[in-house]
């Protein structure tokens, strides 16, 4: 865990990552709130928030007796939510700095269409 963000966050973050990686599809079972606080040396009620907050989300949701599971529209959730923070944070940012440094338009377009050949 870094210091960037609150662990909680960071534990979201991690889920769902896993979620869109396919580490964990429709109706699987995610990592319980006990192993969470285990694995990552964080407090229970740290790993609680986190799940806490993506059941409240519809990303995961409580299958009686068994754990918490992932929900059939999390990763279209998870997409659109990225997508929209990256159109809204870092586009912005990556054009605002090419801007401070003098980058033209037409720079800027080469460098990102050189980028996606990579």
């Amino acid at each position: 865990m870094n210091g960037e963000k609150p662990v909680f966050v960071q534990i979201m973050e991690m889920i769902e990552d896993d979620i869109l990686s396919g580490t964990y599809g429709t109706d699987d079972l995610i990592i319980s709130t006990p192993q969470i606080s285990k694995l990552l040396s964080v407090n229970p009620a740290t790993a609680q928030r986190a799940i806490g907050i993506l059941t409240d989300r519809g990303v995961i949701y409580k299958k009686r007796g068994v754990g918490m599971a992932v929900t059939k529209k999390a990763r279209g959730m998870i997409l659109a939510q990225r997508r929209k923070a990256f159109f809204e944070r870092a586009v912005p940012d990556f054009i605002g700095g090419a801007r401070k440094i003098g980058v033209s338009d037409e720079e800027l377009i080469k460098i990102v269409k050189e980028n996606l050949h990579d």
